[in-house]
């Protein structure tokens, strides 16, 4: 069984969020029953929202935007969970790697390629999210 923890928020976003991330496991990862997502619903977020992995691949955490509309906190969801899907099926892969001057680098690697110095807009696994979470928010929207 597929662990959800969320914080923050109204209780309607709760309720909201934890139907979307649902609806989003049974489309992005139908067979998957191991994960752990540990949700928070805030005004700190700069953006509409973020998704991390906290511990292994199967274990994230992901960060909503309280303020934004029901709309784009829906897709906010979706397009977190579409990140959630490429870390637990590890296309979508973080390492930190310790380099000659004592210092880690972060480095992101999609599908084997490293990603880490391409312009955010055209990084393959945020155009993905972004496709896939438009789509299924129409999806969303007609169950």
């Amino acid at each position: 069984m597929n662990d959800i923890y969320i914080e923050g928020g109204t209780k309607r976003q709760k309720k909201l969020t934890q139907s979307v991330i649902e609806f989003a496991i049974r489309k992005l990862l139908p067979r998957v029953r191991t994960l752990l997502l540990d949700v928070s619903i805030t005004n700190h977020c700069k953006d509409l929202g973020g998704c991390w992995l906290l511990d292994d691949y199967k274990t994230c955490g992901m960060e909503l935007n309280k303020s934004s509309s029901t709309k784009d906190f829906i897709i906010s969801i979706l397009h977190e969970m579409v990140h959630v899907k490429q870390f637990y099926r590890k296309e979508l892969i973080e390492k930190l790697i310790f380099t000659f001057n004592h210092s880690f680098v972060q480095r992101v690697y999609w599908k084997g390629r490293d990603c880490t110095d391409i312009e955010y807009k055209n990084l393959p696994y945020e155009q993905e999210a972004y496709d896939m979470s438009m789509q299924l928010y129409k999806e969303w929207k007609n169950e």
